[in-house]
């Protein structure tokens, strides 16, 4: 009876020694519980230190975390907060798909990213703000989903710790890179937004308009290209397109993202006329924009006729040049051959969108022949390059032999300002025309083993022109050569553009050596 007795007076001093008092462990507890992996194993040493001996909480024994004393554990820790590196400086870069084209770099170092963006995007887009969030495990572990889940199902969106950008306009978030640690970063541009979803050591950048509605209208918009092209060889047979032709062509319909939405080139319609030297393919095209919603805006892009092969359509690029939160579109495109045919008008090269459509760009340049994207600078905004008044499409009838498609002189550059605008005179403008031309040709016209080099003669022109000859010498010196020019007979149409030339405009000139003495 008496052992009896030691045995429950044993039994209730040890469940005495179980009670937490309030406010203490218990707090601690909960705080560990919403921190590192690191801070929560300090804590639970802690309780067990203090409220048990070592053998009942084998898993996390009091000496193995001598680096976390009671007194430098607090009751609610913000995770990380305890080792927080207050530099970045010699962490490892972290190679995140998108982030440079959109400006920003990540920087891990002690289990913490650095993700920092920089004050404008490649597309001319700004940083606003980020939003950070730790995202729940509810409806993972099969619980009901909590209610600030429910909340961002209807559209609200969630709490989270909100950044902006410094004086310099770079935005800088740091978050947990290690463990179980997860987080999702809502990152906002001027004109565009994504999502750093970061899980333990991973991270990865999500569009916004990365969601089925926005795929589903792009899909659409190329399905219906598809079927224009497959109905143009389908037509009658003095309009249809061959398979060849077909394949020759640009692939219309394919979406580019740009900002949140996507710019397309699509085909309405294509139809054929013509055999050998003349056969031409006249094409219908429209400019798309799609949101994120899989809502699309449409205008005409205009007709463009050209021989079989002879329109080449680079990559669309977007910029947004007004800096009004919408990205432009740019199409870049060469119309080499198009038989014989001068083109009436050239489609605009540049296209913008607002509420209430889409319509060309007010203050993009004039183009012929074609536009190409050049980068004069380092300021990101994209520069365009044409042909001005140079160019000219040739017909078998040229005056050789064998007649080019096409003759061109230099590109002439647009330098893209920061108001939106573009300059052909300003020194990145005058500097692309002196790399074309770095000296003044010591001959025009061009011959080589008895022929004429039509391309070079055409390119020879203009860089004289640009280098100060005169009209009176320049015309001279295609006189003398008109024999070449025209293969002996009294006029053609190569001389007759060449002439032409002698009088367009030429608003850029290259400044004249000053001669050493």
């Amino acid at each position: 009876m008496r052992t009896v007795g030691l045995i429950w007076v044993l039994g209730a001093v040890l469940s005495c020694s179980k009670a937490e008092p309030a406010g203490t462990s218990a707090s601690g507890s909960a705080g560990a519980s919403a921190s590192t992996p690191a801070a929560a194993s300090a804590a639970a040493s802690q309780s067990a230190a203090e409220s048990a001996p070592t053998a009942e909480v084998p898993s996390a024994p009091t000496a193995e975390v001598p680096s976390a004393p009671t007194a430098e554990v607090p009751s609610a820790p913000s995770p990380g907060s305890a080792s927080r590196p207050s530099s970045f400086k010699g962490g490892a870069k972290e190679n995140i798909e998108s982030a440079v084209g959109l400006g920003c770099e990540a920087v891990s170092l002690d289990g913490w990213l650095q993700f920092l963006c920089r004050k404008k995007n490649g597309t001319g887009g700004h940083p606003k703000r980020a939003l950070i969030r730790t995202p729940g495990g509810a409806e993972k572990e099969g619980r009901e989903p909590a209610p600030e889940a429910v909340a961002a199902a209807e559209g609200a969106e969630l709490p989270g710790e909100e950044l902006f950008p410094n004086e310099y306009g770079d935005l800088t978030v740091v978050v947990p890179f290690s463990g179980d640690e997860r987080r999702d970063v809502t990152l906002e541009w001027s004109d565009t937004r994504y999502t750093l979803e970061v899980s333990g050591s991973k991270a990865r950048l999500v569009w916004a308009g990365s969601g089925v509605p926005h795929r589903r209208g792009c899909a659409a918009v190329l399905e219906e290209s598809k079927a224009a092209l497959q109905n143009a060889q389908k037509l009658e047979p003095a309009e249809r397109l061959t398979a060849t032709e077909a394949t020759k062509l640009p692939r219309f319909g394919v979406c580019h993202p740009a900002g949140l939405g996507s710019w397309a080139l699509a085909l309405k319609a294509a139809s054929a006329q013509g055999e050998g030297a003349t056969r031409s393919l006249r094409l219908e095209l429209e400019v798309v924009r799609v949101d994120i919603e899989g809502q699309r805006k449409t205008a005409s892009f205009g007709a463009l006729s050209a021989a079989p092969g002879g329109l080449e359509i680079s990559a669309l690029q977007v910029y947004d040049y007004d800096d009004d939160g919408n990205n432009e579109l740019i199409v870049p495109y060469e119309l080499k051959a198009n038989a014989g045919a001068s083109p009436a008008e050239l489609p605009a090269p540049i296209w913008s969108f607002d509420a209430a459509g889409i319509k060309p760009y007010a203050r993009a340049p004039r183009v012929s022949g074609g536009v190409g994207v050049e980068h004069l600078d380092f300021d990101m905004r994209p520069d365009l390059g044409s042909y001005g008044g140079f160019v000219a499409w040739l017909g078998a009838d040229c005056g050789l032999k064998t007649c080019p498609a096409r003759v061109t002189g230099p590109k002439l550059y647009f330098h893209a300002l920061p108001d939106g605008g573009f300059s052909e005179t300003d020194d990145a403008a005058r500097g692309a025309l002196k790399r074309a031309c770095p000296n003044k040709p010591a001959v025009v016209v061009v011959e080589v083993a008895g022929s004429l080099n039509a391309a070079q003669t055409a390119k020879n022109l203009v860089c004289a022109r640009a280098h100060g000859v005169s009209e009176e010498e320049l015309g001279a010196q295609l006189a003398a050569k008109h024999a070449l020019l025209c293969n002996e007979a009294a006029a053609c149409p190569l001389e007759t553009t060449l002439s032409s030339w002698l009088k367009a405009p030429l608003n850029v000139a290259l400044p004249t050596p000053v001669a050493k003495k």
